[in-house]
């Protein structure tokens, strides 16, 4: 039988041929993306630092959002969001961007129309600025005429 003739110098044995088809296979191994990593979106560590804070509601807010016409559900996120915010600038009036708000699921829109509600309910003060964040005092301590 007749074997093809190879140039000289040019021997491959069975062991070079599979390294070299492994070689090739580790280049492909290291641009393979793990789906995993697709599956989940990225979340900023801004946004998983605040995951593991937690916020403390005063009960006379859970009273006056409980109170008809009750507050819907994204007007609560809002509250529990300006709590938040309300202790992190030490109780000092703060800018409510919509930025944030959107990692929670809450449009701008549905944010503007949560701060009336709060502001109706007692509260919150909100200072109404044109084309800028609205700046937000929330009152923490019982107004005087309580019921």
């Amino acid at each position: 039988m007749h074997q093809p003739t190879r140039l000289a110098g040019q021997t491959e044995s069975a062991n070079e041929h599979s390294r070299m088809h492994n070689d090739g296979d580790d280049i492909w191994d290291k641009l393979r993306i793990d789906p995993a990593k697709l599956a989940a979106p990225h979340v900023p560590a801004k946004i998983r630092k605040r995951r593991e804070q937690f916020v403390m509601v005063p009960m006379w807010w859970i009273e006056r959002l409980g109170k008809a016409p009750t507050a819907t559900g994204t007007t609560h996120l809002v509250a529990i969001y300006i709590l938040h915010l309300h202790w992190k600038h030490y109780g000092k009036p703060f800018k409510l961007p919509n930025g944030m708000l959107k990692y929670e699921g809450i449009s701008r829109r549905s944010k503007w129309r949560a701060l009336p509600d709060l502001e109706r309910r007692g509260l919150i003060v909100v200072e109404r600025r044109t084309r800028k964040s609205p700046i937000i005092r929330a009152l923490v301590v019982p107004p005087s005429n309580f019921e």
